[in-house]
């Protein structure tokens, strides 16, 4: 039979064995807190990161829009035209935009543009959406339409037509070589020129 001092013995063993293996437990539930702490964290980033951007991507959005409809109001009260009928056109560009080629931002870019140099908003939206066919069967995006509309704006604001904007269109829109050809029978600036061809009219 063990004595009372073997038994204390073995006690303090078992008592410092089971310091040792709750220490280790205690530990290793610190570890794994740390890493779900963390795990946590870049869960929470990863998820609030992108909504914060899909946030400020929707206000940005939301300030073009009231930016384009702003520059339109502008151009019809210059034009001395309703802020009614400057949505009005707002709205039929809107619809326009759904055709291959053309999106609503460009789409007004294009008209305040072409109103600025002289153009009836009506004919304007007309000219940007045959502009956009041409753009499209070229297999053109709305950024080349947008590059198109504005070299034509400069060219008429200019009077006069360059060989560089011809390049800049043709570049944004080959398609356009043929129908010069077919129409002026030349692709060049001093042919057109030649012809008494102005701006506007070509």
């Amino acid at each position: 039979m063990a004595t009372i001092s073997e038994l204390n013995i073995r006690l303090g063993l078992v008592t410092r064995d089971f310091d040792r293996a709750l220490a280790k437990v205690e530990r290793d539930f610190r570890t794994t807190g740390n890493r779900l702490s963390r795990l946590g964290s870049d869960i929470a980033l990863a998820i609030s990161a992108p909504l914060a951007a899909f946030g400020f991507s929707a206000i940005q959005a939301a300030g073009d829009v009231e930016a384009l409809r702003l520059a339109m109001r502008a151009t019809f009260e210059g034009a001395g035209r309703s802020i009614k009928e400057a949505d009005a056109e707002l709205e039929a560009l809107r619809k326009s935009a759904l055709a291959p080629g053309l999106d609503f931002e460009q789409a007004v870019k294009a008209s305040v543009r072409l109103q600025n140099v002289g153009f009836a908003a009506e004919t304007a939206r007309k000219t940007i959406e045959e502009l956009a066919n041409a753009v499209a069967t070229t297999g053109g995006t709305a950024q080349d339409l947008d590059e198109v509309t504005n070299q034509f704006s400069q060219m008429i604001g200019k009077g006069k037509i360059f060989q560089d904007d011809i390049k800049i269109i043709l570049g944004r829109m080959p398609i356009l070589a043929r129908i010069m050809k077919d129409t002026f029978g030349t692709t060049t600036a001093e042919g057109l020129n030649a012809l008494g061809v102005d701006a506007r009219t070509f």
